[in-house]
């Protein structure tokens, strides 16, 4: 077999993998990825700026210290009020975690399956509840990218770190020009990291909940990520133009989180 040109090997899909946070999974830096700026710029995006995560309840001290260093400045928990009462986030108000200088934001999400306990209408594939969101809710994307904006590095997570979390990772990285291939590696590579946890949850359903519940809904699949991407591309155009002319979002904003997400000197002066 001939060996791959240099080339192609510095465009293939690697997304990051996790950092090593004791009690969370699946909490992955979006630094370290091909992007084409609009100009044809080309580089990897920046570390250090954008988590995407699971839930953060389990993180112990050395987690949350880990995070402190790593220069966390905002946690932006798009899980549902239901979820919130069941598993607090240790950096909400009064949480063990909560301290002066990182702020916490919620902008409640709804995924059709961990938001309601699994109670509710149970969607028939995980696309579904992309479209659903991308169609529907444009307003809780304007407000989550105004929470990413700012200095310091920033997290924003739901309960496995894949749907929803998902979904923005996907308008982020389409935001600073990173190509699909990438953007469904990202979204794919949660099913190696939360394989496990997906499995006890959908058991759990089974056995405790007694709902048959499709597999394929406790696993990251890339069709279903290709088909969100396609969505998009076909409704909207770009990230950009679903973000600006859908959603909301303010030019001027999504110029600071591309410049941000790709290092450029105007986004590299606040980011850490």
């Amino acid at each position: 077999m001939a060996d791959t040109p240099a080339t192609d090997l510095a465009t293939q899909p690697r997304p990051a993998k996790p950092l090593h946070l004791a009690g969370a999974r699946n909490v992955r830096d979006l630094g370290g990825i091909p992007f084409t700026a609009e100009d044809g710029r080309t580089g990897v995006t920046r570390s250090g700026v954008f988590l995407r995560g699971d839930a953060l309840g389990g993180l112990r001290a050395r987690g949350i210290e880990s995070l402190d260093r790593y220069g966390l400045r905002r946690v932006i928990d798009v899980r549902s009020n239901f979820e919130l009462r069941h598993w607090p986030d240790p950096y909400a108000p009064g949480g063990r975690a909560a301290r002066p200088g990182v702020a916490y934001i919620h902008i409640p999400m709804l995924d059709q399956l961990n938001s309601s306990g699994l109670r509710g209408q149970i969607p028939r594939r995980m696309s579904d509840v992309y479209l659903q969101l991308l169609d529907n809710d444009a307003e809780s994307f304007r407000l989550v990218m105004e929470a990413l904006d700012g200095p310091g590095c920033a997290l924003f997570h739901c309960r496995a770190g894949k749907d929803r979390t998902g979904v923005i990772a996907m308008l982020l990285l389409g935001l600073a020009g990173v190509d699909d291939a990438q953007i469904v590696a990202d979204y794919a590579a949660t099913g190696e990291y939360m394989s496990f946890s997906m499995h006890a949850q959908r058991v759990f359903v089974a056995v405790v909940l007694r709902r048959r519940v499709p597999r394929s809904l406790f696993v990251a699949q890339p069709a279903e990520m290709e088909r969100t991407l396609s969505h998009l591309h076909k409704r909207y155009g770009t990230a950009r133009a679903y973000l600006q002319d859908y959603a909301g979002c303010k030019p001027a904003l999504l110029d600071r989180l591309a410049a941000r997400l790709r290092g450029n000197h105007e986004g590299s002066a606040a980011a850490r």
